[in-house]
């Protein structure tokens, strides 16, 4: 049976219908590889913000361990003061919570050593306190902070 016109058609049009599936899955292909690398670029971005703020919260932790709280002044506030508004919207409410805590901390330890230093009266629980604060400060700049800052980090935990 011979081929018709209408068939003629058809069979001229395949090539062309070829060239547009394969240049379509070539672009859905380019399009996830550009959807993969913008995700990645937000991770980096991201960690390139956040890591500064764990970087700095470790150094305090780990300064006050080693110098207490008095070595450095930062007039009304606490060191945390100067990025917990930034942490509040590059982690969320959990190292926001976590900050304020330990900033909380770090005011009841500088209150004790301000009244230690200037020879004032002391409480009575004195001497649990400011070890239990020490303590705190301790195990929060050994292992504290990387356990809480980790999935903020970690390529492979990323939240």
């Amino acid at each position: 049976m011979p081929c018709g016109p209408v068939c003629l058609s058809l069979i001229q049009g395949i090539p062309a219908g070829l060239v547009a599936a394969v240049a379509t899955v070539i672009g859905a292909k380019i399009a996830s590889h550009q959807t993969t690398v913008a995700a990645a670029k937000l991770k980096l971005d991201l960690f390139d913000k956040r890591y500064p703020i764990f970087l700095d919260t470790w150094k305090i932790m780990s300064e006050v361990v080693s110098k207490g709280t008095r070595e450095k002044n930062y007039g009304l506030g606490t060191p945390f003061n100067n990025f917990m508004p930034q942490a509040r919207f590059l982690f969320g409410e959990d190292i926001e919570r976590y900050l304020s805590e330990a900033a909380n901390k770090w005011i009841d330890l500088h209150t004790i050593e301000s009244v230690s230093a200037e020879g004032g009266p002391r409480p009575a629980d004195y001497p649990q306190k400011r070890t239990d604060l020490f303590r705190w400060f301790k195990e929060e700049a050994d292992t504290g902070i990387k356990k809480r800052f980790d999935p903020y980090l970690d390529f492979e935990k990323w939240r």
